[in-house]
């Protein structure tokens, strides 16, 4: 799986350990579990169209280069600068934009990946309208969001240790989302992460039982 490494910050001079520390629990926020990219990569190649790909909300871009190890024509959007920097100093091609304002041609993409930014948006069906926009007709729309029951988790994170969440989703709630930004055809299922290989018995009955994420897959 592709791995984007921390910036190197050789060239600032020392910095205090505290720093350091800040840094890395940064980064490592940005990185997606490599059992969920592997995930989404094989629904992607089980598709009958594949590409482009579009990830948005893309973080330092890993899940671009991992599409673009597997042969998968992709690109990514981030709105936030820092990250997208990163994204671009390891040549993967992104653009920095909000996802309610994309800078692409509508129905561009095969395939839409939005993972886990609908929670954060006060207006969600303008950014799940706008997933629709840049989609083409019979295209897959991929969407994570947390469920009601990821305030009750320790892991892999509460719901509350992301202080930018604005709600949680329902089932019923993300299935009314997507129906009203136009999408017809909807499966949700429930997806819990695995951060350690300990949690991986615990992660497959909650996924089934009181999920972490929802997992949208939906087209029009």
């Amino acid at each position: 799986m592709v791995t984007i490494p921390y910036p190197s910050t050789s060239r600032e001079g020392p910095a205090s350990q505290d720093v350091r520390d800040s840094r890395e629990r940064y980064w490592t926020r940005l990185r997606e579990p490599d059992t969920l990219v592997a995930r989404d990569i094989a629904l992607i190649r089980t598709l009958p169209r594949q590409t482009p790909v579009l990830d948005v909300g893309c973080g330092n871009g890993g899940f671009v280069a991992a599409c673009i190890l597997h042969g998968i024509d992709a690109m990514g959007a981030e709105a936030f600068d820092a990250s997208a920097a990163v994204a671009r100093g390891h040549g993967i091609p992104v653009v920095q934009a909000a996802g309610e304002h994309l800078p692409v041609a509508s129905q561009a993409f095969d395939v839409v990946r939005l993972k886990e930014v609908l929670e954060h948006v006060q207006r969600p069906l303008d950014l799940a309208r706008e997933m629709r926009r840049a989609l083409r007709p019979g295209g897959t729309f991929l969407s994570y969001v947390p469920t009601q029951w990821s305030q009750l988790y320790p892991f892999p994170v509460n719901f509350y240790d992301d202080y930018t969440h604005v709600r949680a989703f329902s089932r019923v709630g993300l299935w009314r989302l997507l129906e009203d930004a136009g999408f017809t055809r909807i499966d949700i299922e429930g997806y819990t992460p695995s951060l350690r290989s300990w949690q991986r018995p615990i992660a497959g009955v909650a996924s089934r039982v009181f999920p972490f994420l929802w997992r949208a897959v939906a087209s029009y």
